[in-house]
C-alpha cells in the first residue's frame, strides 16, 4: 500500500478515509489478476482504465482473458491488450486497429453484440463469473461512490455484479466531472427530455468489493478524425434535404429530437444543419463528438443525452473549460439508457448511422469487408435503427477510388435488415424506403444512390434476377448475388470487364 506517497491532490479526491489504505502502484493492481480470469472495463470512447490494463499487457503474467468494454478504443486499453496476447475473447465494440489485426488474424475470439443490449447480458450470466471491474474515475466520495469521467457506458452494471472492484483514479480529468452524470434510473423509465436527471450523478458500489486504487494522471489521446473531403459533404448535404423536407411535410418537428453515430459524415450532418439554420435540436444519442459540443454551444442543440463524450484531444479542455454550462445541456447516462428501447420509442427519435455497404434491397453492413473481415463492431447502430422514427444510413457509393461499389446486389453480411432501414444516402442522393416493396426498394437504390458508373451494372442484375425467378417476392440470382465481392477478391475490382 502506498498511503505515505499519496499526493494531497489525490487525497483531496479520495473522500473516504478506508480506501486511502488501498491505494497501490498499477503493478500491484494487475498482479491480482490470474490467467482465465473474466474482465469488465469502463470506458465507452473515453473515460478507460490505462494504467492497469498497460501493466497486465506488459507482464503477460496472466492470459486467455476474456474482456467485456462497452466501446473504449485506447492503446493503452484494448489495444495493449490484444497486441500482447494475453486475451481469449474481447466482446464489445471493435474500433481499435491494432485489436482488429489480431481478430483478423484468428489470434482472439470477439463476440459482437447490440451495445444496448450489454448490461443485460452481463446482469443475465451470459458470461459467467465477472472476476474483475476495473474502472476509471475522478473522486471517490465519502461512502466509497464513484465519480466517472467523461463516459458513463456500462460502468454501473460491473461494479454492481463483478466479484471485485479495480479503480483508477485519474487526476487528469477534473473533479467538478462530478454532476454530469445520471445514474441509478431503472432503464424502462421513461426520460421526457434529454436534459432531464432522475438519479444521482455518481456510482453507488459495496466499498468491500474494492480491491485496489491506482493514481494516474493520463489524458485520453486516441481519437482523431480524419479530413473531410468533398464527398462527405455531398452526403449530409442529402440528408439535410431529407430532413427539411421531412419538416416541411409534418412528419418530424422542426425541433426534431436525433441520434446521431460517430465518425466524419456524422460531424458533417452536424454543419449541414448549423449552415441551413436549425435550432433548439434535442440529441438523444449513444456517442457525442466534437462538431455536437459546438453545436450545443452555438444554441442549434438545446439538450443531449449520451453515454460518451466522443471527442478529440482538442475539445477536453473546451468541456473542462465549460462544465458548468455544458452540465446545463449534457446528461450522460448508462448505455442501457441511452440505446434502450423504451427511450429510443418515446423520443420519436431520427437515426443516422453509417453503412460499409447496402444492398438493392435495403439490407446493410456495417461491420465487415467482403463478408469475412472484421473492420469494426455493430455498435448499437441497430438500437436505434430498429426503435427510432426515421432510420437513416448513409455511406460513399463507392470505396477504393471507385473499384468496389458500396451499392451491391447483396450484402455478405447483414447487420440492420431491410425491414430496419428507411433511407440510404449517398453523395448522388437519398433512396425512400418507406413503404416500397423489395422491387420498388431495388429500383430507388438503384437510381437514387448507386454511383453513375455501377448503376448498368446493377440493373442487368436486377433485371436478369426478375427474369430467373419470375413472379417471386424479392428476385436473386443466386450464382450471381456474391459475384461482385468475388470478383473483386480475385481482380482487385467490382467494375465489369
Amino acid at each position: 500500500m502506498l498511503t505515505d506517497t499519496i499526493s494531497e491532490k489525490a487525497k483531496e479526491r479520495i473522500l473516504s478515509p478506508e480506501m486511502l489504505d488501498l491505494v497501490m502502484s498499477a503493478e500491484e493492481a494487475a498482479s491480482m489478476i490470474k490467467s482465465g480470469m473474466t474482465l469488465c472495463t469502463s470506458g465507452f470512447g473515453t473515460g478507460y482504465p490505462k494504467a492497469i490494463p498497460t501493466s497486465l499487457a506488459t507482464t503477460k503474467h496472466a492470459t486467455d482473458l476474456t474482456l467485456i468494454n462497452g466501446a473504449a478504443r485506447g492503446e493503452m486499453h484494448l489495444g495493449a491488450l490484444a497486441t500482447s496476447g494475453v486475451l481469449k475473447k474481447f466482446s464489445g465494440f471493435l474500433y481499435n486497429e491494432n485489436a482488429r489485426n489480431v481478430v483478423n488474424a484468428g489470434d482472439m475470439q470477439f463476440a459482437d453484440y447490440h451495445l444496448g443490449q450489454l448490461s443485460t447480458k452481463i446482469k443475465n450470466g451470459v458470461y459467467g463469473e465477472i472476476d474483475y471491474a476495473i474502472v476509471e474515475c475522478c473522486k471517490i466520495k465519502e461512502d466509497g461512490s464513484l465519480v466517472p469521467t467523461l463516459s458513463a457506458g456500462i460502468s454501473e452494471s460491473i461494479v454492481k455484479y463483478a466479484e471485485r472492484i479495480l479503480i483508477e483514479l485519474n487526476l487528469n480529468v477534473p473533479a467538478e466531472v462530478d454532476g454530469f452524470h445520471d445514474f441509478g434510473v431503472d432503464p424502462y423509465t421513461i426520460i421526457q427530455s434529454p436534459s432531464d436527471r432522475l438519479g444521482v450523478p455518481y456510482i453507488k458500489i459495496d466499498p468491500s468489493k474494492v480491491a485496489g486504487i491506482v493514481i494516474t494522471d493520463i489524458p485520453d489521446t486516441d481519437l482523431f478524425y480524419p479530413d473531410i473531403a468533398p464527398i462527405y459533404n455531398q452526403i449530409a448535404g442529402n440528408v439535410v434535404l431529407m430532413l427539411d423536407k421531412e419538416i416541411e411535410q409534418g412528419r418530424i418537428p422542426e425541433q426534431f429530437t436525433f441520434q446521431s453515430g460517430m465518425g466524419v459524415v456524422a460531424n458533417c450532418v452536424m454543419l449541414g444543419l448549423m449552415n441551413k439554420g436549425y435550432k433548439g435540436l434535442k440529441m438523444y444519442t449513444e456517442v457525442l463528438s466534437d462538431q455536437a459540443l459546438y453545436a450545443i454551444k452555438e444554441g442549434i442543440i438545446e439538450e443531449a443525452t449520451t453515454t460518451a463524450l466522443d471527442i478529440t484531444p482538442l475539445f477536453f479542455d473546451d468541456v473542462f473549460n465549460n462544465l458548468e454550462f455544458y452540465k446545463k445541456h449534457l446528461v450522460l447516462r448508462p448505455v442501457d439508457l441511452t440505446n434502450g428501447v423504451a427511450q429510443i420509442v418515446a423520443n420519436e427519435l431520427v437515426s443516422m448511422n453509417t453503412a460499409w455497404e447496402a444492398d438493392i434491397y435495403g439490407n446493410v453492413n456495417s461491420s465487415h469487408a467482403m463478408g469475412t473481415q472484421m473492420i469494426n463492431g455493430l455498435g448499437g447502430s441497430n438500437d436505434f435503427s430498429r426503435n427510432s422514427k426515421i432510420s437513416v444510413f448513409t455511406t460513399p457509393s463507392t470505396a477504393k477510388r471507385g473499384l468496389i461499389s458500396c451499392i451491391v446486389p447483396m450484402v455478405p453480411h447483414v447487420d440492420s435488415t431491410e425491414h430496419d432501414v428507411d433511407i440510404i444516402a449517398t453523395e448522388w442522393g437519398y433512396a425512400d424506403l418507406r413503404g416500397k416493396s423489395p422491387k420498388e426498394r431495388a429500383t430507388a437504390i438503384i437510381e437514387n444512390c448507386a454511383h453513375p458508373d455501377y448503376r448498368q451494372q446493377l440493373r442487368d442484375y436486377f433485371d436478369g434476377a426478375v427474369a430467373l425467378c419470375g413472379p417471386c417476392q424479392t428476385p436473386h440470382d443466386l450464382s450471381k448475388a456474391l459475384s461482385w465481392h468475388q470478383k473483386y477478391l480475385e481482380t482487385g475490382s467490382m467494375q465489369q470487364d
